[in-house]
């Protein structure tokens, strides 16, 4: 049986726009040094390498109402790179908890 990717999800809402949370997101994952490989409202998703490892995810924002609900999902053959991409770009995108 082949390996199959692991899946990390974090999610949470913050009070900002999701114009913003979508934003920022991209911003996230080329930070974390991915690349955008997608963006269809309300998801972004990027992909790339990271500690050796490839890893794929996902930021869905959705609105509600003065609040973004933000979820992260980070998939990698390498459950320890799923964790970090997911961890790393929750942290940028959703900011402090407000």
């Amino acid at each position: 049986m082949a390996q199959t990717p692991a899946i990390h999800v974090g999610s949470d809402t913050r009070a900002k726009s999701q114009a913003d949370a979508l934003r920022d997101a991209e911003f996230a994952i080329r930070e974390t040094g991915l690349a955008v490989t997608f963006s269809s409202d309300p998801h972004i998703g990027g992909a790339g390498d990271l500690d050796g490892s490839g890893v794929a995810v996902l930021v869905t924002c959705l609105p509600q109402g003065s609040r973004t609900f933000i979820e992260v999902v980070g998939a990698s053959d390498n459950s320890s790179a799923a964790e970090q991409a997911r961890n790393r770009i929750r942290t940028i995108t959703m900011g402090p908890p407000s």
